[in-house]
């Protein structure tokens, strides 16, 4: 952020503009977060910064859109009193593999599940926004996601289970060989809203599993 604002700031001497994207992981944690917040505020407005999450890009995650809003059928189902229960899984078949020195700084729930899987849940869970011919489109979808997560209470010790895969501290890369550092983790979410109520999301994510997926299980009654 100090960088780009040495380099002009949000304007240029031609007239144009700057945009300042930001990829994740903002910060390690809350106080790491707010510092890095802290110093983009400094120099950038909201409407000249861009917090991506990558996964967002994947054309599978894309087509959540046009599932939940450009069907129908999918509009009348999608609610606790036809679903079950609903499974985000992400896996992978290898471990870290080298890159276990910056792993074990993060693990699985700040590295996968905090970030790409929570971006599907809200996909998954959010009510309809009201878009019509606004030119506020990015924001109301936005404001219909954290809606989402205002709505998940705090999760228990009883909602989530932690692993970490055999021969994981043999990664040459990662210093500490008693690491506990969790390369498995699942976890149960619930929305309160009235669409939602009584069902259980459940985030799974691990490296060196059984196989290479992505998927969303929707269990219905």
């Amino acid at each position: 952020a100090d960088d780009a604002s040495g380099h002009g700031g949000t304007q240029t001497k031609g007239g144009g503009w700057v945009r300042l994207v930001v990829e994740k992981p903002f910060g390690r944690d809350l106080p790491t977060c707010l510092s890095l917040s802290s110093v983009l505020s400094r120099h950038f407005s909201e409407s000249h910064l861009y917090r991506i999450d990558h996964y967002l890009g994947k054309e599978m995650v894309q087509n959540l859109w046009t599932f939940r809003f450009g069907n129908d059928w999918a509009g009348h189902l999608w609610h606790g009193g036809a679903i079950r229960s609903v499974t985000v899984e992400w896996k992978e078949d290898f471990g870290t593999e080298g890159r276990g020195g910056y792993f074990d700084r993060y693990g699985i729930v700040r590295d996968v599940i905090q970030n790409h899987l929570l971006q599907v849940l809200t996909l998954l869970a959010m009510e309809p926004p009201a878009l019509g011919a606004s030119n506020d489109a990015a924001e109301r979808v936005r404001d219909a996601k954290v809606a989402v997560l205002k709505s998940i209470p705090p999760v228990t010790p009883s909602d989530v289970i932690l692993g970490q895969y055999e021969g994981y501290a043999d990664d040459p890369t990662i210093q500490d060989k008693e690491t506990a550092c969790p390369t498995y983790a699942a976890v149960r979410l619930h929305v309160n809203t009235p669409r939602w109520e009584g069902v259980p999301f459940l985030l799974v994510a691990g490296k060196a599993l059984e196989e290479r997926a992505c998927r969303v299980r929707v269990r219905f009654r």
